[in-house]
């Protein structure tokens, strides 16, 4: 099955455009691994954006006091494991560079726990 894979998600290229009526054409032709990795996921975090706004709004984080907590663990999970990661490497000039590495967070794990932890937190 590799060879598949292998084609279908690296060597096929999708187009996807435009065009405008008059000759002139618009579009962008990439891999389908590349479209995944940076079309969905845009897709992906802008719909997560949209989420936090609308509970910042009309939610259950409508109130600084409401939002205080999930502000403080989302930045506390960005320092935390860069600090871990600068304490590990801080003696080696060419790993201490990749301390943003770390830093991402993961919406899908965090939002695996918020729902095992249910209505316990905001």
């Amino acid at each position: 099955w590799f060879p598949t894979y292998d084609y279908l998600l690296n060597r096929l290229d999708l187009r996807i455009g435009f065009s405008d009526g008059h000759g002139a054409n618009f579009y962008v032709e990439k891999s389908v691994l590349h479209w995944i990795n940076d079309g969905l996921m845009v897709l992906f975090f802008m719909l997560i954006a949209l989420e936090i706004k609308r509970e910042m709004l009309v939610g259950a984080l409508n109130t600084r006091q409401k939002a205080l907590l999930p502000v403080l663990t989302g930045i506390g999970g960005m320092i935390v494991p860069a600090l871990f990661y600068w304490g590990i490497n801080r003696h080696s000039p060419e790993t201490v560079v990749g301390w943003a590495i770390p830093c991402a967070t993961d919406i899908a794990f965090a939002l695996a726990v918020i729902a095992l932890l249910g209505n316990r937190v905001p």
